[in-house]
């Protein structure tokens, strides 16, 4: 029987804030460990309150824990764990309340039962399709690998992904709201400036487009300042909550703006990601003194460390992005002087700082975004898009994977997204380029050059094609069609006479009263013999390529722009 107190199932590698309460994977082996609060659940545990540790859970937690730990030491994000913790702390509390026995040999079972909940979830409306599958694929993967599993455990399930079909609108109204939200952050960050911040309170927020609201620094009434004094000094009249509340206003410290800063902080670190295209975990912990902001042609390159990779890495920040990163260097400094060396230090109330591991949920930007009704674009949303605006631009997939420090597999399964105006302009380039009847400037149908006007030469034969763009044989009796000095010319007016001559024998009389096609086959041969005649005549060199053409085409080789054809009237 294992022992509870020498089982070791914590995460020492994980860096917490001082108010944190440390992962415990005991909480899993005890029925309604999952439910009940991480500040409270371990003394219960303690005290029997629980109940007996379950033995039937001890494999399987343990193996859980080892998988966790083992991507810990990889260098995946702190943040992960904690959400495969999270992940796992809800299916646990889904087997508690189902009284379901769970164990390694049950595992993949439960969790299709899992599954099966929380797509009836999703049929009633109570989370979205998206939301179940983002958890369930959290428990999963670890699941997949512990019980060794040839493919996702997932994939057994009926749960999948939401895929939306793309449209030009929806690709148009994303842009759209990337573009909105880009704005409300800028409006926030020039708002937020050093008189701003430590003025009188509160804060008038202004919008470009003319929505106002006011921030209070998190005292928005007298009641409010209550949250931030002692418990022993929070009962008392109401005058003398006013004149704390003045004392509140009056201390212009990173104690009491705390909420301010923070507010522009959140606000310029989005605006950092959306121009560098770094995670939102790698951007928290760069240093003032770790990264290397060096000028060039473009603006700034980062550099930093990613353990992932290993290496350095260079991010390209773009030159428009430079003046306003400089601002806030200079605003930052201000702010915290030489009190801390994180790029973006956030801060907590009491004035002490976040650490750099501490997930941020951007919170009061997405509350301002529900207040002035604005799309909340996330950290992931937003290095999504300049991924695919990157490759949309250079149509290069090894450039943009290098940029986004991934591989092309990794780029086209999780970042890239269909563009139908991408598709649209591929699909007109194609055809402009072998649709006979948009030929661009410069080339025609038949073999040789033009400038893309018809025009018909002086005295044409009535009987002769009439120039067109369209038809080869109306090129020969154009004024502005040229002949081209080389061999695969020569070629080609060759192999377009063999077609002629082929297409002159299969040709039979039509009605009365219609034109004549076989006149004008007959005129283009004509026409046809003329050139090669001139260019056998003109000099030895030519009179070689005349000589190899025709020896090709009784050969049967044909130009390839005429093989084709060729064949299918010998059909």
């Amino acid at each position: 029987m294992a022992n509870p107190s020498l089982l070791k199932l914590t995460f020492p590698s994980i860096v917490y804030a001082s108010n944190s309460i440390p992962i415990d994977l005991r909480v899993l082996l005890y029925k309604g460990g999952a439910r009940e609060s991480s500040r409270t659940v371990l003394k219960k545990i303690a005290i029997g309150d629980l109940g007996d540790l379950l033995q039937e859970r001890v494999k399987l937690v343990g193996l859980i824990h080892s998988e966790m730990n083992a991507a810990l030491v990889s260098g995946k994000s702190q943040n992960t764990a904690k959400s495969v913790f999270y992940g796992f702390k809800t299916f646990f509390i889904w087997v508690d309340n189902q009284d379901i026995k769970l164990s390694i040999e049950t595992a993949e079972s439960v969790f299709r039962q899992w599954s099966d909940h929380l797509l009836n979830r999703v049929l009633k409306s109570e989370i979205t399709m998206r939301s179940a599958y983002s958890i369930a694929g959290t428990v999963g993967k670890i699941l997949t690998v512990i019980l060794e599993r040839p493919k996702p455990v997932i994939a057994t399930t009926r749960l999948q992904l939401d895929r939306r079909q793309n449209s030009i609108a929806i690709d148009d109204q994303n842009l759209s709201d990337i573009f909105k939200f880009g704005h409300l952050l800028i409006d926030i960050v020039n708002n937020l400036n050093i008189k701003a911040i430590y003025g009188t309170l509160p804060v008038k927020m202004e919008l470009r487009n003319g929505v106002t609201w006011n921030e209070w620094s998190g005292i928005s009434d007298v009641e409010n300042i209550k949250t931030f004094l002692p418990s022993n000094r929070r009962f008392c009249d109401k005058r003398k909550l006013t004149a704390l509340r003045s004392a509140w206003e009056n201390e212009h410290s990173v104690r009491t703006r705390s909420s301010l800063i923070n507010l522009r902080l959140q606000a310029e670190l989005l605006i950092f990601l959306a121009q560098t295209g770094m995670n939102l975990t790698q951007a928290r912990k760069l240093k003032m003194d770790q990264a290397n902001y060096t000028s060039s042609l473009e603006g700034y390159q980062v550099r930093s460390y990613k353990n992932r990779k290993g290496g350095e890495v260079s991010f390209e920040i773009f030159s428009q992005y430079r003046e306003h990163f400089e601002k806030y260097l200079t605003w930052r400094k201000q702010i915290f002087k030489d009190s801390t060396e994180v790029l973006f230090p956030f801060c907590y109330k009491d004035g002490s700082f976040t650490l750099p591991e501490t997930y941020i949920l951007f919170l009061r930007i997405k509350k301002i975004c529900q207040l002035v009704n604005t799309k909340y674009c996330g950290p992931r949303e937003l290095r999504k898009t300049r991924i695919n605006w990157l490759l949309r631009q250079s149509r290069n997939p090894d450039l943009t994977a290098e940029q986004a420090q991934h591989t092309k597999q990794v780029l086209y399964r999780i970042y890239e997204k269909p563009s139908l105006q991408v598709a649209k302009i591929e699909f007109i380039q194609f055809w402009k380029k072998n649709d006979p009847t948009l030929k661009q400037v410069g080339s025609a149908p038949a073999p040789g050059v033009c400038n893309g006007t018809p025009m018909p030469i002086a005295k044409i034969p009535s009987e002769a094609p009439k120039p067109d763009c369209i038809h080869p044989s109306g090129c020969l009796f154009c004024e502005h069609h040229r002949d081209i000095d080389s061999h695969d010319y020569v070629w080609s007016l060759a192999s377009m006479k063999q077609f002629n001559a082929i297409l002159i024998t299969k040709y039979r009389p039509i009605e009365k009263n219609k034109p004549d096609i076989g006149a004008h086959v007959e005129m283009a041969l004509e026409m046809l013999v003329k050139k090669l005649k001139w260019f056998e005549s003109s000099n030895e060199k030519r009179k070689k390529w005349v000589n190899e053409s025709l020896a090709r085409c009784n050969e049967e080789d044909y130009h390839p722009h005429w093989g084709y054809l060729i064949e299918c009237m010998k059909i």
